[in-house]
């Protein structure tokens, strides 16, 4: 009885470990073809980061497509310092986050799909 129980246990095991592989293989999911034309979103907030902290927003700011396809696309951020820009095509860039009183940054983002990415920037004169 003892040694039947044995077994039991290891077929188990051994079905649970072909079930895992089962369940892993058949989870695969290849990036989805983008129809062409297709646009993009892309938004996020911009925020105050000052001794370490994130604090209020930043109205004003100005987001710049420096390269790629989507060159020269701007947008600003409101009162909230939320900023959106719409009908962006897919692939990488580099965007200029820049705002008066704050040291500007040039990220690279890459989208392929819609997406939200939010900055901080720290005030000029102000040590890292």
């Amino acid at each position: 009885m003892v040694s039947m129980l044995g077994s039991l246990c290891v077929t188990r095991r051994g079905l649970l470990l072909v079930m895992a592989v089962c369940a892993t293989a058949c989870t695969f999911n290849p990036s989805p073809v983008t129809p062409a034309g297709t646009t993009w979103r892309l938004w996020g907030t911009i925020k105050i980061f000052s001794g370490g902290q994130l604090g209020g927003p930043i109205p004003g700011a100005r987001f710049t497509v420096q390269d790629g396809t989507n060159k020269g696309a701007q947008a600003r951020s409101d009162s909230s310092g939320r900023y959106t820009f719409t009908n962006l095509e897919e692939g990488s860039f580099t965007i200029l986050v820049e705002a008066s009183g704050f040291v500007s940054v040039a990220p690279v983002i890459g989208l392929s799909s819609d997406i939200e990415v939010n900055f901080a920037l720290r005030k000029t004169g102000e040590t890292p």
